[in-house]
């Protein structure tokens, strides 16, 4: 079988890495260079961490961190233990971090909810946030009224990541080609023929879209109409010269008990702190500022060409760092702007579609890092056809068609 996989983010690479095992003869295209564009422009997190995740939710992350386990324990990429801390400012969002956390704990994550008088305990400083974020529904961040704490979430490099995948699908004989842009998908009597480049034309039994934010562009042009949107991601580093990160007792592991490390922490309100440089790197007076948008909003498909940071959003992110212990008094000193395609669901697209041959992984809502290598997994078996009945039910694109309801 002739597989060509377009897209050489995060998603496509570890498709790529996936698919060489099985035989096949595999070619990956990406326009620019691996994992520069959307997997780059990310907070670089391997996250335990869920709001009302069901029970098929954490499997599947479970499933893609077991893979990460090995991947780290076996090749030189790096990745930092800092945990996710989801921090409630109603008492309904607390409810749901409540709930949340009995539910990661029954399927072995390591996870509790922590009430206001213990949020100190893991670099949350309140007193010190300049009220620079507005709310419009009475919300005062100052009055944080409970947290959800996960302990073994990763920080990493994803763009490392990625050339990681890369070089193992070309250890695995694919054809991984940057620089060159698909210009059509051919089909024949409605199943895929052929990919067009900007190179030459590609034979293709099999089409698989990993384009991130393109993925939208990519299935009009075979005429696959499937319920994407976009968000856009603000981000930006910040230079903190008094940040310190909390040590409690660095000899001992990071638990819920023994927190040992400032962790990734996402306001109710969308905004988030992580500690450390951009690229993932561990820097103790950096800490990138973003928003973590992944509502769906019907037919918000963007031109992706906008890159400048909102004004709103550069004045605010000082004020946002400075939630957390020692990130007072911040400068930006870099910012670039993601975006995520998202679904309403939440949960990404991975299946052939009603195009022969047309496989999607795509609407990764802001977790393509999280689950890269489980989607990989579901790309295998639906190009196969072994694709089981719970996973095209939960994230196969057939989902969406007004038949299947």
């Amino acid at each position: 079988m002739k597989i060509v996989i377009v897209g050489g983010g995060i998603i496509g690479t570890a498709t790529a890495a996936r698919l060489g095992q099985t035989g096949h003869d595999v070619t990956l295209i990406e326009r620019g260079e691996i994992g520069t564009e959307t997997t780059a422009a990310s907070a670089g997190m391997l996250m335990r961490a869920a709001v009302e995740a069901t029970s098929f939710d954490v499997r599947l992350r479970n499933r893609a961190w077991e893979a990460y386990q090995r991947l780290f324990e076996e090749s030189a990429l790096e990745a930092e233990q800092i945990g996710t801390l989801y921090l409630a400012e109603t008492p309904a969002y607390a409810e749901r971090l409540e709930r949340s956390a009995v539910t990661l704990a029954e399927h072995g994550v390591d996870a509790a909810f922590r009430a206001p008088d213990e949020l100190a305990e893991y670099g949350i400083d309140p007193t010190e946030f300049d009220g620079a974020t507005d709310f419009d529904d009475g919300r005062d961040p100052s009055r944080f009224v409970g947290g959800l704490h996960t302990t073994a979430d990763l920080r990493c490099n994803p763009a490392a990541v990625s050339s990681w995948f890369a070089d193992c699908a070309r250890d695995a004989g694919v054809d991984v080609r940057t620089g060159v842009e698909v210009t059509a998908i051919r089909t024949r009597n409605g199943a895929v023929r052929a990919v067009e480049t900007d190179t030459g034309r590609i034979d293709a039994d099999t089409v698989i879209n990993a384009a991130g934010p393109w993925a939208p562009q990519l299935n009009n042009t075979v005429g696959v109409s499937l319920p994407l949107a976009h968000t856009v991601g603000p981000m930006a580093e910040l230079e903190c010269p008094a940040a310190a990160s909390l040590h409690v007792d660095s000899t001992q592991p990071n638990t819920n008990s023994n927190p040992k490390a400032t962790p990734f922490t996402i306001l109710e309100s969308k905004r988030y702190v992580r500690p450390g440089a951009a690229d993932g790197s561990k820097a103790p007076t950096r800490a990138v500022v973003g928003e973590f948008n992944t509502g769906y909003t019907a037919g918000s498909v963007l031109e992706l060409d906008e890159r400048d940071l909102p004004d709103s959003f550069r004045s605010e992110a000082p004020g946002v760092a400075s939630l957390v212990s020692g990130y007072d008094d911040a400068t930006i000193t870099e910012e670039w702007v993601g975006y995520r395609t998202v679904t309403p669901d939440g949960r990404p697209i991975v299946g052939e579609t009603k195009v022969s041959g047309f496989v999607v992984a795509c609407g990764l809502t802001g977790l393509g890092i999280t689950l890269a290598p489980a989607v990989a997994d579901l790309v295998a078996d639906a190009v196969a056809g072994e694709l089981d009945h719970e996973h095209r039910e939960r994230v196969g694109p057939e989902r969406f068609r007004s038949d299947s309801l």
